[in-house]
């Protein structure tokens, strides 16, 4: 048998949530904000790294409705700046952000279960949802990670995180020294050497 192949049953008989590494990981790789703020891609966001949905997230801010909170977030990704008057309308408190991530890692962990078949892991399964948070869904599902995790290739899978370094910064892709640093900890998780 080769070192890294996983040779077991191809079904994920026992679903994952996302454990406290994987939530300690995202927190440390996200940062807390109380207001909202752009994230990289220019996505308005809040909290631990939760992109402001105005049809969901609304209710989270006084006298802001799913119209207005939708008017601000394309006015703060048009202008490339949050607004004066997100900075004043578009605040939450801790326990809000804590009950964002939950979700949102809930979410995530639901959907990891729904693609991966083989079987992890918690810590690779945190590893993994850490990875899926940041990138998002549609990238996990497409990417080659994911492949040759259902494939039963852990080493080649492993090796994956190392290419998602890159963010898109004034329309170029540039290494981005957050990425490797977060990358470098998902893959040591996912191998076991954290």
């Amino acid at each position: 048998m080769a070192a890294g192949v996983y040779t077991g049953p191809m079904t994920n008989t026992t679903p994952h949530t996302i454990g406290p590494a994987g939530i300690a990981l995202i927190k440390t790789s996200e940062a807390l904000e109380l207001t909202a703020y752009l994230c990289p891609a220019n996505r308005l966001t809040i909290g631990w790294g939760h992109v402001l949905l105005p049809k969901f997230d609304a209710q989270l801010f006084k006298n802001v409705s799913a119209e207005a909170l939708a008017r601000i977030v394309s006015e703060c990704q048009r202008r490339k700046t949050v607004t004066k008057e997100a900075k004043q309308l578009l605040y939450i408190n801790q326990r809000q952000a804590e009950q964002l991530l939950a979700k949102d890692a809930g979410r995530v962990a639901l959907f990891i279960n729904s693609l991966t078949h083989a079987e992890l892991s918690q810590s690779q399964f945190d590893a993994l949802g850490s990875f899926a948070f940041n990138i998002g869904d549609r990238n996990y599902a497409e990417s080659t990670l994911r492949t040759k995790l259902n494939a039963g290739d852990m080493d080649g899978a492993a090796a994956e995180f190392d290419r998602w370094i890159y963010g898109t910064v004034d329309g170029k892709k540039v290494k981005l020294a957050g990425l490797i640093t977060r990358r470098a900890a998902e893959r040591a998780l996912f191998t076991g050497t954290l």
